[in-house]
C-alpha cells in the first residue's frame, strides 16, 4: 500500500510562464509512483506546448483538454480529471502551486488502512516568490476539523488534502456552477461526513503562489462580481446547513459568526446589482436560504429585524 499510485490532478489555463516550476516540483518528488493528469481549460497561449515538452521527458505526465460538453472552469476540469485518474490516492493541485520534495511521500506514509484523507499545512507566497508566510493554524483539538475549517481557524487550500479514492467515489465532487470559494465548498461537504477519518499533519508541504501576476487565471481572485459574492454567501450557508443536517457539535460562536458572515456576503451581492427588479429576483432566488439563516437562534430578534429591514431597504433603494 505504501507504494500505491497517487493521481495528481491539475486544471490549467494560460500558465505558460509559471507551469514549468509546478511541473518541476512534481518531477522532483521523492515518491515516484505518481501520475499527473493535467486538464487544459482552453488555453490560448503556449501552455499546452510547454506541457507536451514535459510529457516527452516524463510519461507520468498526461495532458487532456476539457471536453466541449463540460462547463468552462477549474471545477469541471478537476471533476473530469478524477474520471481519468487511476490512483488509489487523489490529490488535486493548482497550476501555480509548488510542491516540497516530500509532498507526496509524507502523505502516503501517513495513511493507515482506516483513513480516508490526510491533510497538511502550506505556506503562501507572492507572485515573485520573494515573500512567504505559513498558513494559519490555531486548531482547537476540542473541536472537529469541520468546525475549525468553517471558522477559519486553519487555512487549507485545494492541494492540502490527499484523498483515498474509495471515499470520493459516488460523491458529488466540485460544484461546477460556483466561481468563488470553490475548494472551500467541496472541502466543507466532505468534512461534514461523520464517517470521514482524516489525519492532520502539522507540516508545510507546498507553497501557494498568489495570483497577482499578469496571466489569466481559471478563477480570478481579484475581479469581484455579484455572482462571486453570492457564491461566498452560499458557502457560508452550506457551513450553517451542513452543521444542522449532520448533527455536528458546534457552539454559539460558530452559529453567530457563520450566520453574520453569510448575511454580510448577501448584503454585498444585493448592493452590487443596480436594477431593482433584478435585486428582487435575486432575493426571491435566495429567500429560503436567507430564512434559514434568520432562523438561527444565535441571531437575536433585534438583529433579525435589523437584517430584514436592511435587505428590504437595499432592494428598494440600494
Amino acid at each position: 500500500m505504501k507504494r500505491a499510485l497517487v493521481s495528481i490532478i491539475i486544471p490549467v489555463y494560460n500558465r505558460v510562464s509559471i507551469v514549468k516550476m509546478t511541473l518541476d516540483s512534481i518531477i522532483k518528488q521523492s515518491y515516484i509512483n505518481w501520475e499527473c493528469i493535467i486538464v487544459d481549460d482552453g488555453s490560448t497561449d503556449q501552455t499546452s506546448q510547454t506541457i507536451e515538452n514535459y510529457i516527452k521527458k516524463d510519461n507520468r505526465i498526461k495532458l487532456c483538454k476539457r471536453p466541449a460538453n463540460l462547463i468552462k472552469g477549474a471545477n469541471s476540469c478537476r471533476n473530469h480529471g478524477f474520471t481519468l485518474a487511476k490512483g488509489i490516492y487523489i490529490n488535486w493541485f493548482d497550476s501555480d502551486d509548488i510542491m516540497k520534495s516530500n509532498f507526496i511521500e509524507e502523505k502516503v506514509n501517513s495513511f493507515q488502512d482506516n483513513l480516508d484523507a490526510v491533510v497538511h499545512r502550506n505556506n503562501y507566497a507572492n507572485y515573485s516568490l520573494s515573500k512567504f508566510r505559513d498558513s494559519k493554524y490555531t486548531y482547537n483539538n476540542g473541536e472537529s476539523l469541520f468546525y475549525n475549517y468553517a471558522m477559519e481557524n486553519i487555512e487549507i487550500q485545494t492541494c492540502g488534502f490527499m484523498w483515498k479514492r474509495s471515499f470520493l467515489e459516488n460523491k458529488t465532487l466540485f460544484d461546477e456552477n460556483i466561481l468563488r470559494y470553490q475548494d472551500n465548498e467541496f472541502h466543507i461537504r466532505m468534512l461534514a461526513d461523520k464517517n470521514l477519518k482524516v489525519r492532520f499533519l502539522n507540516k508545510v508541504l507546498a507553497t501557494i503562489r498568489s495570483g497577482d501576476g499578469h496571466e489569466s487565471q481559471i478563477s480570478s481572485k481579484t475581479s469581484l462580481t455579484k455572482q462571486k459574492l453570492y457564491d461566498v454567501f452560499y458557502y457560508r450557508y452550506q457551513c450553517h446547513k451542513l452543521a444542522i443536517d449532520n448533527n455536528i457539535d458546534v457552539d454559539d460562536e460558530f452559529n453567530e459568526k457563520i450566520s453574520k458572515k453569510a448575511l454580510w456576503a448577501f448584503y454585498a451581492a444585493l448592493r452590487f446589482e443596480k436594477k431593482m427588479n433584478l435585486r428582487i429576483s435575486d432575493f426571491n432566488k435566495y429567500s429560503n436560504k436567507i430564512k434559514s439563516i434568520h432562523n438561527n437562534p444565535q441571531i437575536v430578534l433585534k438583529d433579525k429585524l435589523k437584517s430584514k429591514l436592511y435587505i428590504y431597504k437595499t432592494i428598494l433603494f440600494r
